[in-house]
Parts: structure tokens; C-alpha cells; sequence
């Protein structure tokens, strides 16, 4: 096998196509490629996989045999859904159970009990309908002695007859009358068996793969889609597809308890990532996770025995796996691959923890349409537009954590139709071995103090959520900021906040998983975050941090923050502090105006103790950017974040604040020119300084030594320098 995938000079994946050699080759030396792969709907041609290149081989082992998939339908993978809640009329309601979803995606599950499985939950009143007052036949419940006007819903088993991946996969390529694939679920015994064997066959009759590329191992997190193909919900993080009658059944005897319908179903809410997440909700995923590590690390050694290596791709079917997860190393793995359109994804996949080869699979794909189903390649796109885009918000989250690989995926005959877009790919290769060469993959000289990103979550979720997508805000922003960031659940500082951490960021709307809803009624958080500040600590709170009405007050650390928020319970009290801007405050000083564009941002916010300081309101009057001392520590506030040049920067000075070294800030690794960014390698002796932006850009800079220096760039270019000064 070759070494060249574990040189740390970085690497490139080329997604290679029979019939395509010459062409192959030709991009293979123009991108600099050191591996091929396949992709769902193509095969590498035997001359490819002949000539010295590693050879990553793509495969789902859940959808692999579709022969034996259909022989055994009683074995597909299953789920929960809820029937449309409706509203009862009369004392006997017939309900169609499976009206709103797809018949294609779905099949009632009519093997299992109903009446062991399922319920009928009256949703009015939460009870759950005696089983003697329900049955169930050809697709719809009848409920009888129904309470007239109560609403009540149908929680129920189905089997998923059509695979998610291969669905979308389907759809957007126009596959026309091929067969709809079905996944097979690895927790029946036969079902494992099985797929061992075939493992072992498979592996046999691929001796020229170097790598399997697991795509991903057995459940897909959900993507539940209605009769018009019409995505219903998607959760990246959600546990639903890998739920089934014996897993139920295994949980009981495991854990000791039963799960309802409900724990799952969530009334309708399906334990959405967003929700601050149940008791039960959390056992189910660590229940899951035990049994995929085990399932998993026994593929794993089959690879390994085969003489090849394994790579998981932490997207599709990656639920259970968890990454962030110590176990997670137990299966042996030896790299990962995630999907990247931003820094966040950068983030998720760099960050992970172990001695792993770290691989990111970038975006355009080479499809003809999007993930927002937008022309890419075909009529009306512009990939080399998107490409470029991507490569803004990607390189500046790798300067703060690299990769050893970066690579593309797709069908290789729609690319090379956009010879701008291969010519482009050769200036991004090209950056991106450079970032290889010259930070060596040595640390980024960051300031010299951690964040902590508090939430329900913790690290299991590390750069997981933003406020939307592909671009984000606040996590996209701290993705390519200098600082060492690490995200916290409220387990880890209920008995006080690590020395380590400087500053704590807790940000997302009230009531979610992000900003922690009812934690915040703990005393031995809120008390241990007030110690932390209280002792030269910060706190920095974006949208509605702390946010869980209890003892009088909506923003529970309203005294760290100097910040309450009104939301229409105390209309009455009159607000009476003052609300002048803090003329000349550090945050301040990169703003266009006193109302800079925070986006969607929370409002109603008001000063409640007299040492708030506003730095910006909005045209209504709220507050939009405050701070406060707090001890020897400070609070800093944001009602929101939209991300571009002028809000990284602000982002930026509200942690050195709330940490109190402003001062430093400008000292060492600094750009004067906000639409350009610095990242020093003390390692190697060298600088970079790059401009995210699609205007040329002069700034002046701060090295390591606090000399300074003037520099030009042109647009979305970037500049390397050793540390006496010289351009590299």
C-alpha cells in the first residue's frame, strides 16, 4: 500500500470514473492527487486502480446485497412516526395513520404488535388511549370513545422501504425507473451475520482497494419526506432511524426500563437536536452508540485483517458512531471523512479526537443540482462561483485546524463540462498545500486562553450547530477566530468552571438545547459561572443566553449580563435606567454606526442594573450590544449575529473583553483591515494573511514580535511571510 496517504503534506482524493482514464490522469497531476475513489453510481476502470494511486472503494454495507435486502423485509430498518394530529368530532374517529408521509420512503410496520408497540395519544389531554379502544386495519386506527374536540394522534411503527441516502441519490440524479434500494438493519442477528460474510467476500474480490471508505456504517440520521417527495424534517443528529421492535424490546431488558412510543416521537417534536434533550433520549443514543461500537469494530477488524485500512465517512449513516465520543476510538478506525461547505465543517471533522487520518470531502459535488436543489452543473450554475465561496469560509477554519486530506466526490463527466471550474480547482489544490507545507501541521499561535461554548449538548455536539445553513453565523464565525474554543455541557461546570477557560459563550434561542432551558434553574450552574466572572472571568452571551423564567427574571445571569429581556409578562414595570450609547467603547471601535447588522436579532432587551454600558440599540430602542463589570470579571451581550467582516471583528473584541485582555489584543497576530484575517506558526516561522473578500485589500499587520507591516492583497488571495518578514 502506499505511504503517501500518512505523509503529513496533505492530500487529495479525486473521484475518478470508468471510461474517463486520460482525463483522470491529466486532473490526477493538475490537482495533485494521491488517491482515487468511486462514488455511489460509478466503478473505477481495473487500468485506474493498476497504476500506484491509493484506491478508496465506497461502500454501505446496509444497502450492499439488495437480493438478500428484499428476500428479508421483516429485517429493514424501521422508525416512529405520528399520524396528523385530528381534532374528534364524534366518539369514534378513523385515522389514516400514513397520509402525510411518503408511501415510497414508508411501509406500516404489520409484522409487530400494534398494541404492543404503538399508541394513541390524546393530545389534549396527554393520556394515552387504552389499548381496548383502538385497532388497527389496512391503514387506519379507529379510535372509539373519543372526548368530542380532544385532538389525538397515532404513534406508530414503520418499516423504510427506501433507503434515504439512495433516495435523494435517486431523485436528484433522475435514476427514472431503477429499483429503490432498501437498508437492512445490523441489530437482527441474521442480519449481521450475513453481512459479515459478505464483508469478508467483498473485501476478497477487491484486491486493488487500499482504503474502505464506510459510507457510512448503519443508521442514517432522518430525513422524513410526504407523498410529493417534500422534506417533511431532517435532523443531522437525530436518533430515529436506528429504532426498530427488538431494539425496544433490547433497551427494557438493558436499561431497565421501557421506552413509550412518545420518548421517541416526542410529541411530534421527534427529540429535534434543538430540543434540550430527555433522560430517556439521552439512554437511547448511549444505547445505540454501545451497540455500534461493538458492530462497527467488528468491520473494522475485518478490513484491518484483509490487510486494508478503514475511513469513515462522518456523514449519511454515522448515527451511533459518535465521534466525540471516547469510546469512539474503541473501533478502531483509521480516518474520517466529513462533508464541508464552511468552517463549521471544517471544525467538526479536524477537531475530533484521536490519531486519525482527518479527510474533508468538499463541495460543489459533482451533481448536476445542489443540496438546496440549485443548478450547480448544469444550465444556470456556476460552480467555480460556488467553489470559491466554499474555499472563503473553508480556508480561514483550517488555519486554525488543518486536515490531512481534502478531496471531491460525484460523477466526474459533469465537472470536466466546466473547464473553469478544474482550472480553478488547481489554485485551491495549490492553497491548500501550501497551508500544508508551511504550517507543517504544527499548532496556530492562538490567544492564550480557552473558550468554553456552553451547552445542553457539550462536546459530543462540537461545532454542530449554527444558526443556519450553508453559511451560519456565530460557530462559522468562531470556526476561524484565535482562540482555543472547546464546547462544554453544564455537567462540566455544575461543580464550577475549569481553570482553563477564560471566557464561557452560551448562545441560541430561549428554551433550546443551546442556550440550556431549564439547567438554568440549577444553582450550581448559575452559581458557578457568577464565581467564575466574580473572579476575573468572562461571560459572553449572544440571542438569549441564560434564558428560563424562574424566580422573577428571564435572563437568569441578568447581573453578569447587565441585560433583561421583556417578553410581555412585566409590561408594567417601567424601565427607567438609561439607555445613551457608551461612546468609544472597545467593541465599538470597527462599527459603521450604533446599529450595526446583527440580523434577526432578539429584541425587547433593556439595561437592569445602573453599571450596564450600551454599546449599539436598534431604530425600536433595544439594546443590541451591552456590557457589564461583574467583580474582577466581565459580561458582554449580543441580541444577534450575522456574519461578515465587520461582525467577525465584533465577535472578535467581545472575547478579549469579557476576558479582559483588550489590551493584547492588537499586540501580536493582527490585521488592521477587517475583511482580512493573520495566523502566526511559531513552530515553523511562519505568517499567513489572507482576504476573505472579492475586493483587492491593504492592510496592516502585527506579527508575533509586535513589529508591524503593510500588506496588499488581491481579491479572496493570500500571502504567506517567514517571521523576519519576507514574502515565502
Amino acid at each position: 500500500m502506499s505511504e503517501k496517504i500518512h505523509a503529513k503534506k496533505g492530500g487529495f482524493t479525486l473521484p475518478a470514473q470508468a471510461g474517463l482514464d486520460e482525463v483522470v490522469l491529466d486532473l490526477a497531476k493538475r490537482w495533485g492527487a494521491d488517491a482515487f475513489r468511486d462514488s455511489d453510481g460509478t466503478v473505477l476502470s481495473e487500468s485506474i486502480t493498476e497504476l500506484g494511486y491509493d484506491i478508496y472503494s465506497t461502500l454501505c454495507l446496509i444497502r450492499a446485497d439488495q437480493e438478500w435486502n428484499n428476500e428479508h423485509p421483516e429485517d429493514n430498518q424501521q422508525k416512529y412516526l405520528f399520524s396528523t394530529p385530528q381534532t374528534a368530532r364524534e366518539a369514534v374517529m378513523e385515522i389514516d395513520i400514513l397520509e402525510r408521509y411518503s408511501k415510497e420512503q414508508y411501509r406500516i410496520d404489520e409484522i409487530n404488535d400494534a398494541a404492543t408497540y404503538w399508541e394513541v395519544v390524546n393530545r389534549t389531554t396527554g393520556a394515552i388511549v387504552p389499548v381496548s379502544d383502538w385497532d388497527y386495519a389496512d391503514g387506519i386506527v379507529t379510535v372509539r370513545n373519543c372526548e368530542k374536540w380532544n385532538v389525538y394522534s397515532v404513534n406508530f411503527l414503520v418499516y423504510q422501504i427506501w433507503e434515504t441516502t439512495s433516495m435523494y441519490n435517486h431523485i436528484t440524479n433522475d435514476w427514472g425507473d431503477a429499483p429503490h434500494q432498501s437498508g437492512i438493519d445490523p441489530r437482527k442477528a441474521e442480519t449481521r451475520e450475513h453481512i459479515a460474510k459478505f464483508l469478508d467476500k467483498w473485501l476478497e474480490t477487491h484486491p486493488n482497494t487500499d482504503w474502505v471508505r464506510f459510507t457510512s456504517m448503519a443508521y442514517q440520521f432522518p430525513i422524513i419526506t410526504n407523498p410529493k417527495r417534500e422534506t417533511l424534517y431532517q435532523d443531522w443528529y437525530g436518533y430515529l432511524d436506528c429504532m426498530s421492535a427488538q431494539a425496544l424490546d433490547e433497551f427494557e431488558e438493558k436499561k431497565g426500563y421501557r421506552l413509550r412510543p412518545n420518548d421517541l416521537i416526542d410529541d411530534g417534536y421527534f427529540n429535534s437536536t434543538d430540543r434540550v434533550p430527555t433522560r430517556a433520549y439521552l439512554d437511547w443514543i448511549e444505547f445505540t452508540h454501545e451497540f455500534m461500537v461493538g458492530w462497527a469494530r467488528d468491520c473494522v477488524k475485518q478490513v484491518h485483517d484483509a490487510g486494508k485500512k478503514a475511513i469513515l465517512f462522518y456523514c449519511d449513516h454515522w448515527i451511533g458512531t459518535e465521534p466525540y465520543k471516547p469510546a469512539f476510538q474503541e473501533i478502531g478506525y483509521d480516518g474520517i471523512i466529513g462533508p464541508c461547505i464552511n468552517g463549521r465543517e471544517v471544525r467538526r471533522v479536524a477537531d475530533v479526537p484521536g490519531d486519525l487520518v482527518k479527510e474533508l470531502r468538499f463541495y460543489p459535488y459533482f451533481f448536476e443540482v445542489d443540496l438546496l436543489n440549485e443548478p450547480t452543473f448544469k444550465e444556470g450554475g456556476d460552480p467555480v462561483r460556488d467553489c470559491k465561496k466554499y474555499w472563503m469560509w473553508i480556508r480561514r477554519a483550517m488555519l486554525r485546524k488543518l486536515v490531512h486530506r481534502i478531496g471531491y466526490g460525484g460523477y466526474l463527466d459533469l465537472a470536466i463540462k466546466y473547464p473553469d471550474f478544474i482550472k480553478y480547482l488547481e489554485y485551491q489544490t495549490r492553497e491548500y498545500y501550501a497551508i500544508c507545507e508551511h504550517t507543517g501541521f504544527t499548532p496556530v499561535q492562538n490567544a492564550p486562553f480557552k473558550v468554553g461554548i456552553l451547552n445542553a449538548w457539550g462536546r459530543d455536539r462540537s461545532w454542530g450547530f449554527d444558526q443556519s445553513w450553508p453559511l451560519g453565523g456565530i460557530t462559522e464565525s468562531l470556526s476561524g477566530q484565535p482562540f482555543d474554543i472547546e464546547w462544554i455541557s453544564f455537567d462540566d461546570i455544575r461543580g464550577g468552571v475549569p481553570e482553563e477557560f477564560g471566557v464561557i459563550l452560551n448562545f441560541g434561542l430561549a428554551g433550546t438545547s443551546w442556550s440550556g432551558g431549564e439547567n438554568w434553574t440549577d444553582p450550581r450552574v448559575v452559581s458557578s459561572i457568577r464565581e467564575f466572572v466574580d473572579n476575573g472571568g468572562g461571560f459572553l452571551g449572544l440571542l438569549d443566553p441564560t434564558a428560563h423564567e424562574n424566580g422573577g427574571a428571564f435572563y437568569q445571569l441578568w447581573d453578569v449580563l447587565g441585560v433583561q429581556k421583556e417578553y410581555g409578562l412585566s409590561n408594567d414595570t417601567k424601565k427607567v435606567l438609561p439607555t445613551d450609547i457608551s461612546e468609544g467603547h472597545f467593541l465599538a471601535e470597527d462599527l459603521a454606526s450604533t446599529d450595526p447588522k446583527l440580523g434577526k436579532h432578539v429584541q425587547t432587551i433593556y439595561p437592569c442594573i445602573e453599571s450596564t454600558q450600551i454599546v449599539a440599540k436598534d431604530d425600536e430602542g433595544s439594546v443590541t450590544i451591552a456590557t457589564n463589570d461583574f467583580g474582577k470579571g466581565r459580561g458582554v451581550y449580543l441580541a444577534g449575529f450575522e456574519l461578515g467582516a465587520e461582525q467577525n471583528r465584533l465577535l472578535q473584541r467581545a472575547i478579549w473583553y469579557a476576558a479582559g485582555r483588550e489590551e493584547d489584543m492588537k499586540k501580536t497576530w493582527f490585521s488592521s483591515n477587517i475583511e482580512t484575517e493573520i495566523a502566526g506558526y511559531p513552530e515553523t516561522g511562519k505568517y499567513i494573511v489572507i482576504n476573505s473578500s472579492n475586493e483587492p485589500q491593504t492592510t496592516t499587520i502585527t506579527d508575533g514580535q509586535g513589529n508591524t507591516k503593510t500588506v496588499e492583497l488581491d481579491a479572496n488571495a493570500s500571502q504567506w511571510f517567514d517571521f523576519a518578514g519576507n514574502k515565502i
